[in-house]
């Protein structure tokens, strides 16, 4: 079977179980993933034979993703922000709409609104996309928290692997304490018990602790971060759509100050900021 073919029979295959809305995207990364062919070479070599050894890897490969795992899983990497992060089951997957995130920070501190001189610290940091991000962007001392140590393991690999070294970790539920932040960015869990029950499979087989941010409104969590940072420099959150004017609104109540939405790719509320002054 020819590449092309493969790719084809595939995102059929994809298309037909309903697993995937970029079923040929995840085609080419599976056969990339197995083969080392870049996509550059699939498409130039589109009629080249599958390499024989690698028929075996292929199908499990194609088997996991029509079983409904995450296809970020499977080749263990997502970028993000264009570079490539180690992705496993013990972190959230990075979405293209937390970028939002870090770019509302970096254009913060262009601006002169806030400060990268006090530390920076990303809250629930997960695979460290964000942290480690701005520590590249910025060069600057940033530091991971996460209530799950597995998640830490994870952002540990990705900080050696893109910034060749280890930024301080933290083990803490929320903001450790003794220090000061002058940055607290996070994308913390804020789904609602209701979004959790009707979420597609793919994100079902992500963490839970990542996810659900209790309370009726998901907003349990969100309303002890934004507390406990009222004493800190200024305070970064993405939450839903649905929750933002809400979360703007604690903000409010605990002082903040230039308290601002931005808006993500879909052109949705996605991240609400504040400063203390």
């Amino acid at each position: 079977m020819t590449l092309n073919a493969w790719i084809a029979e595939t995102k059929n295959l994809f298309i037909e179980q309903g697993v995937s809305d970029t079923p040929g995207l995840d085609a080419r990364l599976l056969l990339g993933h197995a083969t080392g062919y870049d996509q550059g070479r699939q498409i130039v070599n589109a009629g080249e034979e599958l390499p024989v050894h690698r028929l075996d890897l292929l199908e499990n490969l194609r088997s996991q993703r029509l079983a409904g795992r995450p296809i970020a899983y499977i080749i263990g990497s997502k970028e993000f922000y264009g570079r490539s992060f180690y992705v496993d089951e013990r972190v959230l997957i990075p979405r293209p709409d937390t970028e939002i995130l870090v770019e509302t920070v970096l254009k913060a501190i262009e601006d002169g609104v806030v400060s990268s001189e006090d530390p920076i610290i990303d809250v629930g940091t997960g695979s460290g996309a964000v942290g480690i991000t701005l520590a590249a962007e910025l060069d600057c001392m940033v530091l991971l928290s996460d209530i799950s140590c597995d998640a830490l393991d994870v952002a540990r690999i990705n900080s050696r692997r893109i910034l060749g070294r280890e930024l301080e970790t933290i083990a803490s539920d929320l903001l450790p304490l003794g220090r000061k932040y002058g940055i607290i960015v996070s994308n913390p869990p804020y789904l609602t018990d209701e979004w959790v029950a009707a979420v597609d499979q793919n994100v079902r087989s992500e963490p839970d602790l990542a996810l659900r941010g209790f309370g009726e409104d998901g907003l349990d969590i969100i309303r002890a971060l934004v507390a406990e940072s009222s004493n800190h420099g200024s305070l970064f959150i993405e939450c839903d759509y649905r929750q933002t004017k809400q979360v703007a609104g604690l903000f409010e109540e605990h002082g903040f100050t230039n308290i601002s939405i931005q808006r993500d790719l879909q052109g949705l509320e996605r991240v609400v900021w504040g400063v203390r002054t």
